[in-house]
């Protein structure tokens, strides 16, 4: 995955769209991307310190959320 900026960058980005975003319809594209995202997230993390690692872990949280949350909406 290429990406413009850090990890932590592109999470709070992403977080911050999705949130914005609620309860309006979001291009299928967008949706992959932000998974896409948690799992380059989760990848990175492993070769980080605690500190960094604590920050990571929630910044996927928040965004796992915001994707369950939308998930949720669609029913």
């Amino acid at each position: 995955m290429k990406l413009h900026g850090s990890i932590t960058a592109n999470l709070e980005n992403a977080i911050a769209s999705a949130h914005r975003l609620r309860g309006h319809s979001v291009y299928s594209d967008t949706i992959s991307y932000w998974q896409e995202l948690i799992r380059e997230a989760r990848r990175i993390r492993m070769d980080r310190n605690e500190t960094e690692r604590a920050r990571l872990d929630a910044l996927i949280v928040r965004l796992e959320t915001e994707l369950i949350s939308r998930e949720r909406e669609r029913r």
